[in-house]
């Protein structure tokens, strides 16, 4: 971005009664050397601009293509050159004809006229030629319904304007043009007289600046009266002033200096004028640098008149095949009431952004790449923070997560490493976890005891996998964040993990998976406890120390599964719609053994005569050593439904159904049996998908709800009781969701030989323009808490019952609305975050409306201004200050 298009976007000032003063430029580059100049000419017709309607000048090109030299031939095309008049061939063309006099020496050529000199391009629909005097005139033509047509289009080099009329000079450089068109990307422009006196110096007259598309009849336009353009350098302007709709605004400048250049300048940026809770303030202004080709670099500001303030610095970079980035860090310091008064509170927050990642094909084997969202806890529910206004679901962010990543692979090894900066933080309870660093370490599945890469036997078959973790981990909170005492918590330790499995074939329809997980697990730290009685006044506590020193644990475990699957198929009959439906079942069965591996971690603590247990490595980051035996036996049946439909345009429906899960633990010495799980996927229909996920208790209860060591279906209580369901569904409807066509077909006609073809009728059921989408989301929590038989007492909740919406509106090509929002079944209310924006097009502006009435956080943010990137400083915008409700 140049320094101009930055100025222009920040050079409007914004007053909040609805005043806009305006420090006014746009966009020019070396569009400018677009336009030519040179000696005064005649226009073409009368009316040769919309600026001046009645011009004094008699038009002489129609008058001498009126008066045809006997001297003259007419010719189509042709490729001239006089000596001792242009330096160069001029090659022309005209449709209608072209007279060319040696004698007078010119060229006149009528109807989509052409020619080509040098570098340079010339299409009209008149041009007379002198080059005699080395010099070309160009305009418009009448067209059949008498309306001028044709414009001049001018190109030289890389350069291209058109214009109403030109007069141009080969040898000075030089021209006078008239009604010049000429637009420079977003950017467009309009002058009634545009003067070139030599390559660096240019002098137009009532020019018009827009961003519309419609350079004609532009919906807004910026007018100056005068204007001195040097190409590439700076830019001096006259009295300007803002048109709507050809209608003066009060937004006038006396004068402006604006520099120009083609790279990206530093400079400064004003600031935008605002109220809010904390008062009058000056918002957005700062400065912007461009460092090099590759980086720039943002600051601004925002200051309240009660003290607050708020800073951001931000930076984008890039360089093409290698990396790209962005980095943010804002700074926000917020006031309530006045010094000295009750219930003044100054809160600092703060945030860092940062955003990295590398080009793959510039390093396939190694990548670094950050998402870094991480500050204090209270950055996104400040209410000076404007970007919580315009973007409410800001305010609903319950955690914060980070990361900086690098990893590598290694060409011609089965190994991998990376090494990594982690970052978890809760907003409310503003506790934070820091991995610094994690190093993670893995080799990839090796086959030891297979040849030439055969796996035809069991042996063959065993691979295995190596995995290491080394991790500094700190546990924090807000206020220790930038404090040495930050380093207090930290705890560090390495796990390595290594599975061994195989498998083979029995009996030729189970599969048998056999495994071995071996873990190991290195700490540097551990604690000690013992019993104070004298501690807390007296009332006794147990201290704890922390010991630095190398421990050590080790777990391994034992695994086994058998699985096959059954097919079974089901037929109705080719006169039947469904003509069949195939089940295919996979149970699995799975038994589990580990050891016991307390390596001598437990202790005991003398408490009041009461001897304490505990482990002296419960401060691990990867878990205590196993300090039972475990061993267990799971079954996981899973079902699968495919139906074949008759309709040859329908495909075979899939169904997922029922997948049940069962444990059994061999060492509990009661309720082994863990809950039968059930669980559900089914698409229904295109675009609707229902999960149901819920558990059964197998075991009966006692009169107080409290599971006993019998079965329910062994004491009437049935087969079991039902615990919990979860169910999730969501259809995504749309003003085709209710259409309905006509397929198309061909009979032959009884009266014709010949076919006919019925078209294909489409029927909107509401016959409404209006292009909509709606999402609706359901979910439903059910919890079977307890039964008590004796009081007939069921405990249960229903945790959540909500319908959510979100969706778009296009009421015409230029009105729209997005929302989302939702309603809680349970508490009969709207849900907590609702929020709708609605947008008006208005050709080069644009307008928004943003409303979140949301139950505990209420705001809302209009906005107007031109939708150009190049012009986005000029705009209107109002915002309340979002306020916590009460009620």
């Amino acid at each position: 971005m140049s320094i101009y298009k930055n100025t222009i976007s920040k050079l409007f000032t914004k007053i909040s009664f609805g005043v806009i003063l305006i420090a006014f430029f746009c966009n020019i580059t070396t569009g400018f050397a677009q336009i030519i100049e040179g000696k005064k000419i005649f226009p073409v017709s009368k009316k040769t601009t919309d600026f001046k309607k009645n011009s004094p000048e008699k038009n002489i090109l129609a008058k001498q293509l009126n008066t045809i030299s006997k001297d003259s031939t007419r010719v189509k095309s042709d490729t001239i050159q006089k000596s001792g008049t242009l330096k160069g061939k001029i090659t022309h063309f005209a449709e209608d004809y072209t007279e060319v006099n040696n004698q007078k020496k010119y060229i006149k050529l009528y109807n989509k006229a052409h020619i080509h000199y040098e570098d340079i391009d010339l299409t009209a629909g008149v041009i007379y030629i002198d080059y005699a005097k080395k010099e070309v005139y160009a305009g418009r033509i009448l067209d059949s319904l008498g309306k001028l047509s044709q414009r001049p289009v001018f190109k030289q080099g890389n350069t291209e304007t058109e214009n109403d009329s030109i007069r141009f000079n080969f040898e000075t450089k030089k021209a006078l043009v008239w009604n010049t068109y000429t637009r420079e990307g977003e950017f467009g422009l309009v002058s009634e007289v545009s003067k070139k006196y030599n390559d660096s110096i240019m002098f137009v007259k009532n020019v018009k600046f827009t961003t519309s598309k419609d350079l004609e009849h532009p919906e807004y336009y910026f007018l100056a009266k005068k204007a001195k353009i040097v190409p590439g350098k700076k830019i001096v302007i006259g009295t300007t002033q803002m048109w709507i709709e050809d209608v003066a605004t009060p937004v006038v400048i006396p004068f402006g200096f604006f520099p120009l250049t083609t790279k990206r300048t530093s400079g400064f940026i004003l600031p935008s004028f605002a109220d809010s809770r904390h008062g009058f303030s000056l918002t957005g202004g700062g400065f912007y640098w461009a460092m090099s080709p590759y980086a720039d670099l943002k600051v601004t500001g925002d200051i309240f008149t009660d003290g607050s303030y708020l800073m951001s610095l931000s930076s984008n970079y890039k360089k093409r095949y290698k990396f790209g980035g962005n980095f943010a860090f804002r700074y926000n310091n917020d006031i309530t009431l006045e010094r000295g008064l009750e219930g003044y509170q100054k809160n600092i927050s703060w945030n860092i952004m940062w955003h990295h990642s590398k080009d793959a094909k510039s390093s396939p084997l190694s990548n670094f790449s950050t998402n870094v969202n991480f500050g204090s806890s209270q950055y996104f529910r400040n209410t000076n923070n404007y970007e919580n206004v315009i973007n409410p679901a800001n305010t609903l962010q319950n955690t914060l997560s980070s990361n900086i990543t690098y990893t590598k692979r290694f060409a011609n090894l089965p190994i991998d490493f990376s090494l990594s900066l982690n970052h978890n933080q809760n907003v409310n309870t503003q506790k934070i976890d820091l991995n610094l660093p994690e190093f993670n370490l893995n080799l990839s599945r090796v086959y030891p005891f297979s040849k030439n890469g055969r796996k035809q036997n069991a042996l063959e078959k065993i691979n295995l996998t190596y995995k290491m973790n080394a991790l500094d981990k700190i546990s924090t909170t807000d206020s220790l964040l930038l404090t040495s005492a930050l380093w207090e918590g930290s705890r560090m330790g390495v796990k390595q993990y290594i599975p061994i499995s195989t498998n083979m074939k029995l009996f030729k329809y189970f599969n048998l998976q056999p495994s071995i997980n071996y873990t190991e697990v290195w700490l540097f730290q551990s604690v000690e406890k013992y019993w104070d009685a004298t501690a807390n006044n007296g009332v006794g506590e147990v201290i704890t120390t922390e010991k630095k020193g190398f421990n050590a644990f080790r777990n391994i475990d034992f695994s086994a599964s058998l699985s096959t699957s059954l097919y079974g198929t089901f037929l109705f009959g080719e006169q039947h719609k469904i003509k069949g439906i195939r089940q295919t079942t996979t149970p699995s069965l799975s038994y589990g053994y580990a050891p016991i591996d307390h390596a001598g971690y437990t202790k005991t603590y003398l408490k009041l005569n009461e001897e304490i247990s505990y482990s002296t490595l419960e401060n691990s980051i990867y878990g205590l050593p196993r300090m039972n035996e475990s061993k267990s036996l799971s079954l996981n049946v899973s079902n699968q439904f495919e139906a074949k439909i008759k309709s040859s345009d329908k495909k075979d429906k899939k169904i997922r159904f029922l997948n049940a899960n069962f444990n059994y633990n061999f060492l509990k010495d009661s309720l082994q049996m863990s809950n039968i799980t059930l669980s559900s996927s089914q698409k229904i229909t295109e675009g609707l998908q229902v999960n149901i996920n819920s558990s059964f208790d197998l075991y009966a209860v006692d009169g107080n709800g409290q599971n006993i060591n019998k079965l329910a279906i062994g004491q009437g209580q049935g087969l079991g009781h039902f615990k919990n369901l979860n169910l999730t569904s969501g259809y995504n409807f749309s003003n085709k969701t209710f259409k309905k066509k006509e397929k198309k077909t061909n009979r032959p006609n009884i009266d014709s030989p010949q076919e006919t073809t019925q078209k294909e009728i489409t029927l909107d059921a509401f016959n409404n323009p209006i292009i909509w989408n709606l999402n609706v989301s359901y979910t439903f929590n059910y919890n079977n808490k307890a039964y008590a038989p004796l009081s007939n007492l069921l405990f249960d909740e229903i945790s959540t019952h909500t319908l959510n919406f979100t969706g778009n509106v296009k009421f015409s090509e230029n009105w729209n609305m997005r929302f989302i929002t939702g309603y809680d079944l349970v508490n009969m209310d709207f849900t907590k975050y609702n929020n709708f924006t609605f947008t008006r097009e208005l050709k080069s502006w644009q307008m928004s409306f943003t409303w979140s009435p949301s139950k505990n956080y209420t705001s809302w943010y209009f906005n107007i201004g031109i939708k150009s990137s190049m012009l986005q400083g000029i705009k209107y915008d109002k915002r309340n200050e979002p306020f916590t409700r009460f009620f």
